[in-house]
């Protein structure tokens, strides 16, 4: 009886083992479903992503944005000074010159021209601001299909930032940042619950002021677009590429819903 009721017991335990094997299989091919599930829905609202993303983009309006730098450089309390030649034979907008410490705390501003273009195929009504200060309100902007509009930018800063940023163009690498300033930056919003916001920004870069020769503690406004290779990094306007976010929302959202 006792080898009866081993050969039972091992009959018993190879068929527990057996339904655990065939337990682990079952599971795994459970999760291997779900896996397999997963990945097809996930690529399902991906391909759906994409649909959505390609409609908006085909109704969305095609804008350029092109800059231009004015080569003069002003103090914006006083009016422009006549233009005369230096000794170097060069045209000069102004013959004004600062001297540090004295003057440091007197504007200089670099101004320049921001063209938005719209190529269609809709109607485009956009927020910009149009200067370096980031609490400035922001302004409309609408530019019909077709059409283009031109904006005036600007980025005023004291004399001596703009020294600071002369020498930091020439290695110091101990004046602070930021070196760069966003001028111009607007945004235009696709109407309705789904669609996109795009985003364009120049950024104006380098410094206003150059040395004067023979005298280490005077400064004046540098010659912008102009095609004389200096030291001093002159400024200079720089587009930084578009950004288009895409979103999908359903009224009474709190948040935007991007994707």
């Amino acid at each position: 009886m006792s080898i009866i009721a081993a050969a039972i017991s091992a009959v018993g335990a190879a068929v527990v083992a057996w339904q655990a094997v065939q337990t682990r299989q079952s599971t795994r091919a459970a999760i291997e479903a779900v896996d397999v599930a997963r990945a097809e829905l996930s690529q399902g609202e991906a391909l759906r992503d994409d649909a959505l993303k390609a409609h908006i983009d085909a109704e969305m309006p095609r804008v350029t944005v092109t800059a231009y730098l004015h080569a003069e450089v002003l103090d914006p309390a006083e009016p422009p000074a006549s233009i005369f030649l230096d000794d170097r034979k060069k045209d000069r907008l102004t013959q004004k010159e600062y001297v540090l410490p004295r003057d440091s705390s007197k504007l200089l501003q670099a101004k320049g021209t921001v063209t938005v273009i719209n190529d269609g195929p809709r109607f485009m009504e956009a927020r910009y601001r149009s200067d370096s200060d980031p609490s400035t309100r922001p302004l409309d902007l609408a530019v019909p299909p077709g059409e283009s509009r031109t904006v005036e930018v600007s980025r005023t800063e004291t004399v001596e930032r703009w020294v600071d940023l002369a020498r930091w163009a020439q290695g110091d690498t101990s004046i602070e940042g930021p070196h760069e300033d966003v001028i111009f930056s607007m945004s235009y919003r696709f109407p309705g619950w789904v669609g996109a916001v795009e985003e364009h920004r120049v950024v104006m870069g380098g410094t206003a002021v150059e040395p004067v020769e023979g005298n280490a503690s005077a400064w004046r406004p540098a010659q912008l677009n102009s095609s004389r290779q200096d030291h001093v990094s002159p400024a200079s306007l720089v587009l930084q590429p578009f950004e288009r976010h895409y979103f999908r929302n359903r009224p009474g959202d709190d948040v935007m819903g991007w994707f």
